[in-house]
């Protein structure tokens, strides 16, 4: 399966098409908005499949600190001519500070009857329980938060 990482840190609007247009085509897209300067960050994603038995993973996790604004919106888009389509998308956001807006909004836009197309959304803060765990360990808090934005932000 092909695959690209592709990652934000600076404020702006980005609009990702990605194309399904030869049969049996595979592809993995990965999007990173790492949104720790204050402003407004706007991702929009969409998976266009137009050949039958294409198959996609598309991903996006991004993280708010103080101040930022994250708004992502994923689409998977089957047209009718896409039979066996399998695809899945997945938006989750990680904030930082109280003062972080963000908000995940995954869509499916399906014209073909045989195809396997989901979605995953989830906005939250930090775990208090992961943070407490690690500062018991010995570490501060703000190094606590980066070694969770790390983990939650490793693409493997």
């Amino acid at each position: 399966m092909n695959r690209a990482v592709i990652r934000y840190d600076q404020p702006g609007e980005w609009e990702v098409k990605i194309p399904f247009a030869k049969m049996g085509e595979e592809k993995e897209w990965v999007g990173v908005v790492k949104a720790m300067t204050p402003g407004t960050y706007n991702l929009s994603v969409t998976a266009e499949h137009s050949a039958r038995g294409t198959r996609g993973r598309i991903t996006v996790k991004a993280v708010a600190a103080k101040g930022a604004t994250v708004n992502i919106q994923g689409m998977i888009k089957i047209y009718k001519a896409a039979q066996q389509t399998d695809d899945f998308l997945e938006l989750r956001v990680l904030t930082l500070d109280p003062s972080a807006r963000a908000t995940a909004e995954p869509k499916l836009e399906i014209e073909a009857d045989d195809v396997r197309a989901s979605h995953a959304a989830s906005v939250g803060p930090v775990d208090p329980e992961q943070l407490l765990y690690l500062m018991s360990r010995g570490l501060g808090e703000e190094q606590a938060k980066e070694s969770i934005v790390d983990g939650f932000l490793q693409i493997t």
